[in-house]
């Protein structure tokens, strides 16, 4: 879990990187989540049903390989998704009235 954590610290400080401290609303939050979701959703269909890729003889050597990135980016979503997650507590710790528990 230790490793698992520290991926998602990462991508927390990529996020941060990329577009700076970001102070949404809740609702804009819950739609930035989803969005990250939806794309967990999309690696997960497209493995589960072995979806053709595109051309996909130009970029992997074999169905197989495909099914590989895709597993790949799947976990990578799912970090993405649980930063996004701690980054909407972090927002709400910094912006809100409502204390901690």
């Amino acid at each position: 879990m230790e490793n698992i954590l520290k991926e998602i610290q990462n991508e927390r400080k990529r996020q941060n990187e990329e577009w700076g401290e970001q102070n949404h609303t809740p609702i804009e939050w819950v739609s930035i989540l989803t969005e990250e979701v939806g794309e967990v959703a999309k690696e997960a269909v497209d493995y589960h049903f072995k979806n053709p890729v595109k051309n996909y003889h130009a970029y992997f050597p074999s169905m197989e390989q495909a099914q590989e990135d895709r597993i790949r980016d799947y976990r990578k979503e799912l970090i993405q998704v649980a930063a996004v997650a701690v980054q909407m507590i972090e927002c709400l710790d910094r912006n809100s009235s409502i204390k901690k528990h």
